[in-house]
């Protein structure tokens, strides 16, 4: 089995077995994902008086180094998580400034229109140089890891999805771990504590961490069920697809009572990246209901409540979830709702601006500080190995050597993605070339985890893309992310032993 034979089977089922014929890369969504955030600045400049020519020859710099991008990529079916890469740097620098600046001209608001078409060039230019980089060095480490890098057996289905036994194993083993956890919690013996309300976590007992950590491998359960609702029609089933809708209601849910905006549509970007990888055809009107629904109700919830719980002086997440269940319960205002803007550039990370920041203070060669890598890759190491590690957090101190934050504010993170972070250790150059680090490291970790073969259809390739917005962090935040996963394979691998090899 592989991606083109089992996405072409599919298509067959739903009477669209030309839907191929065509190469993705010339569809009328790719084409406008790719240019027409260009033009979208490019037109709306006139409006602004201090339109940088640099950053209107580099949004049409950062087009054409996409579309070549995805063009070198465009031999395996959209969506696998090496694309992904492509299509998320172009989210946050061209698609997110072209969707900003027509709210600007709407709005009559000519500070926003001014971030967006006067400053933040150098780094167009940078990722518009990068992402193609970035796609060669992915393309030659599938050639060459062919016969080298064999994959995860353990994690490989026997079938096109998992099978529903192999699900509720995960699903029962997680949750044993989480009860584990639990009553250890009640005996006065933590594993994970939260920093702060904003999150952060600390290690206060070391078996009961390893124990939370086991527990998510309920999460390839969860993934591997959204199969049976969006995945190949041949593998329908009323009874998974209702289980995969009550998971991602719930999931929704219990992430807006906890105050954590991507967490609510994480789930339902997860079933849209299914829809798209076995439908062939972008989910454009669910993905628009749902932006609505996070720009003019949750973004504004969460972000008020943020607030309250910042006047609260609340200091636990617990303390968080606390507060928004009681303004829940009590109502919120609706008309509280409606005097505030959308804050169009929230989706995006405002990772446009910080990058921008970042790369005006560096030349080629040099960045405006130094050791950030070093201190955020150190923070990996176990306490126990590095007693005197330092307590770093990469997100923060970025905040503020960029003057984003007070210098009061030590909870705040930002993310500027992990290029500009070796932009501003080591210049432009560095950041162009770390691409090209990125395209290899993240392509063996994909090749090796989904198999070559099963880049986009493997049920786990759609949990790959999203853990890979981990890259608007700094790299040792992003690793801090990964850092359980040898973990999690470990749970996954003597469950497989268990289910006798067969997933």
């Amino acid at each position: 089995m592989d991606d083109k034979r089992l996405i072409h089977d599919n298509l067959a089922a739903l009477g669209r077995s030309g839907a191929q014929d065509r190469p993705w890369i010339h569809r009328w969504y790719i084409l406008a994902y790719c240019f027409a955030p260009a033009l979208l600045v490019l037109l709306t400049s006139r409006y602004a008086d201090d339109a940088s020519a640099l950053v209107l020859t580099g949004q049409f710099a950062l087009a054409a180094g996409t579309y070549a991008a995805l063009h070198a990529l465009k031999h395996r079916p959209l969506l696998n998580p090496v694309q992904a890469i492509v299509l998320l740097f172009h989210w946050w620098f061209a698609i997110g400034p072209g969707i900003a600046v027509i709210f600007a001209v709407h709005r009559g608001d000519h500070d926003l229109l001014s971030q967006y078409v006067a400053s933040g060039g150098e780094a167009l230019w940078t990722v518009a140089f990068g992402l193609p980089w970035y796609a060669f060095c992915a393309n030659q480490t599938i050639l060459l890891s062919r016969g080298v890098i064999r994959p995860a057996a353990f994690l490989q289905p026997e079938g096109i999805l998992y099978r529903p036994r192999t699900i509720l194993a995960y699903w029962m083993f997680g949750g044993l771990m989480s009860l584990a956890v639990a009553g250890f919690s009640r005996m006065g013996f933590a594993g994970n504590q939260a920093v702060n309300y904003l999150g952060g976590t600390v290690s206060e007992n070391w078996f009961v961490s390893l124990l939370q950590a086991l527990s998510a491998v309920a999460l390839f359960a969860t993934i591997g069920v959204m199969g049976y609702l969006a995945g190949p029609v041949k593998e329908r089933s009323r009874p998974f697809a209702l289980i995969a809708i009550g998971a991602i209601l719930l999931n929704a849910i219990t992430a807006f009572v906890s105050g954590w905006k991507g967490a609510v549509v994480i789930s339902f970007v997860l079933l849209f990246i299914l829809m798209l990888v076995w439908r062939q055809k972008a989910p454009i009107a669910a993905f628009l209901v749902l932006a609505v629904f996070y720009l003019a109700l949750l973004e504004p919830v969460v972000t008020q409540m943020r607030f309250a719980a910042e006047a609260a002086r609340i200091t636990t997440p617990e303390e968080r979830t606390e507060l928004f269940k009681l303004a829940i319960s009590n109502g919120i205002a609706m008309e509280d709702l409606q005097e505030k803007e959308i804050n169009i550039e929230s989706p995006f990370r405002y990772i446009y601006g910080y990058a921008g920041r970042i790369a005006a203070e560096s030349s080629l060669f040099d960045g405006p500080w130094s050791g950030t890598l070093s201190n955020g890759l150190a923070v990996l190491v176990p306490r126990a190995l590095y007693p005197d590690k330092p307590d770093s957090n990469m997100g923060n101190y970025i905040a503020q050597q960029i003057e984003a934050v007070g210098l009061d504010d030590y909870t705040t993170n930002i993310g500027v993605s992990i290029p500009f972070e070796f932009t501003g250790n080591y210049g432009h150059l560095a950041g162009i070339l770390s691409f090209g680090l990125i395209g290899v490291l993240w392509t063996m970790l994909c090749v090796w985890l989904l198999s070559e073969d099963r880049l986009a259809t493997h049920p786990l390739s759609p949990l790959l893309i999203v853990y890979s917005l981990g890259m608007e962090a700094s790299a040792g935040q992003f690793l801090a992310k990964l850092r359980d996963l040898p973990i999690v394979l470990g749970a996954a691998y003597l469950l497989w032993v268990l289910l006798k090899k067969r997933l």
